[in-house]
């Protein structure tokens, strides 16, 4: 049943990479009458209120140069297969073998390769499982872009939230100094306390131009790698308190992803060296080289037909060291393959740490942590306002809030990160 769950999931994405492929190649193909349309998607993108993952991923697949360029691998490939297993031309000779008057000899004559032991076969064959090589290729350049497109969606949206609660955050540093500013007026209060007080609110307005300059840089890189540099982007829809339990539980309930495109990758090149391993042993066998023609002489006898055969003798090379190495790199590419697995379960174990720990934060900051926090603020800022506690105690309930709120946006910003990136290493088509 594992097999063929494994079987289903190469199958569905190896559909998905031919109508992805083929989009991407009709949009090269017809570049010119698309282009008004694809300026206009931009910008009813642009002009939208709101942009959500799904719309982003989609403006990414449609004009990443990414995509682009694997596809166009993959036509190359295809292209240097179709080369790889054309017949040698025939080759076409003239002239004179003597010219002497009378005993002149003139001729023309015509040559051709016999390839044997299925050499352009073979060498069809290795350039072909480059071709799946490439189309694996892209399948894992597609993951990888939408892993950084989730990424980058994901950092601005949490510098967006940072920046609506600093923003309430400098709200409160502003009501706290205008009761500063009441009591010291009735003469419960001092200069120095309402300096304080808007000593606080400079460094609230600082650290929300900090957060806005760390948005507007978020919106550039997610620009970028959606291949439109010159895309506005504004706010975004999503929440990130949203529920990640549905994509872990398709990463970690198997080990498929074991098996993703970078591993298929590695496992076809095993087959390209053994084909190249088979070519190369069989080289030492000859090709035969037979040519005929007709020779013409001024004196009688005057036609002559010629027929000729050539074969090289394989008496001092017979290509030993290139079936070693070839052997060698068979047993280099089976390596590979282990290698490959072993360093993803190496990054599927570190990103499952990263968000098992991160997880845990958000549930205490949301829970415990930022409750408090913000009761504690309620409760302190009340009782300042009627003299029960000094500026001190109101400043530190402050803080204490400023720290729990964006210590939960990190936490919950880096849960997103590292599920992003586990999902891009299984190559999840939906996430979250």
């Amino acid at each position: 049943m594992a097999g063929n769950g494994l079987f289903e999931r190469l199958f569905q994405r190896s559909l998905r990479l031919f109508v992805v492929v083929g989009a991407i190649l009709f949009s090269q193909s017809t570049a010119r009458c698309e282009e008004p349309n694809q300026q206009s998607q931009a910008e009813s993108m642009e002009s939208a209120t709101e942009l959500t993952l799904v719309e982003l991923v989609a403006l990414g697949e449609s004009n990443s140069p990414v995509l682009r360029q694997a596809a166009s691998e993959i036509e190359s490939t295809r292209g240097r297969a179709y080369q790889a297993g054309l017949y040698p031309n025939p080759v076409a000779i003239g002239g004179a073998t003597q010219i002497a008057g009378r005993e002149s000899q003139y001729f023309a004559s015509l040559s051709q390769e016999i390839v044997t032991k299925h050499k352009l076969q073979l060498n069809q064959a290795a350039v072909c499982k480059e071709v799946v090589q490439a189309e694996w290729k892209f399948v894992q350049s597609r993951f990888e872009l939408l892993t950084a497109i989730r990424q980058n969606y994901v950092m601005t949206l949490a510098a967006q939230r940072r920046m609506e609660i600093l923003q309430k955050l400098v709200e409160i540093a502003e009501k706290s100094h205008k009761a500063a500013h009441q009591l010291q007026k009735a003469g419960e209060g001092t200069r120095s306390d309402t300096l304080l007080f808007e000593i606080e609110i400079d460094k609230a307005e600082l650290n929300l131009e900090n957060a806005d300059a760390r948005r507007m840089a978020s919106q550039y890189q997610l620009s970028a790698t959606l291949g439109l540099r010159d895309l506005s982007i504004g706010r975004l829809k999503g929440d990130l308190t949203e529920s990640l339990e549905a994509v872990m539980a398709q990463v970690q309930g198997s080990d498929s992803y074991l098996e993703n495109a970078e591993t298929q990758f590695a496992r076809h090149d095993v087959d390209r060296n053994r084909i190249l391993l088979e070519r190369a042993k069989v080289e030492p066998f000859p090709n035969v080289t037979i040519s005929g023609g007709y020779q013409y002489q001024v004196m009688p006898l005057h036609n002559m037909g010629l027929l000729q055969a050539s074969v090289p003798l394989p008496l001092w090379n017979r290509n030993e060291g290139n079936i070693s190495s070839a052997n060698a790199q068979v047993m280099k590419a089976t390596a590979t393959v282990e290698l490959v697995q072993n360093q993803i379960a190496k990054q599927m174990a570190e990103l499952s740490g990263r968000y098992r720990t991160a997880d845990q934060q958000v549930r205490r900051y949301s829970e415990k942590i930022v409750p408090k926090a913000r009761e504690g603020v309620t409760i302190i800022q009340e009782g300042f306002s009627q003299g029960q506690f000094d500026f001190l105690r109101l400043l530190q309930a402050q803080r204490t809030l400023v720290e729990a709120t964006l210590g939960y946006i990190d936490a919950l910003e880096a849960r997103w990160l590292a599920a992003a990136e586990m999902a891009g290493i299984a190559q999840l088509e939906v996430f979250p």
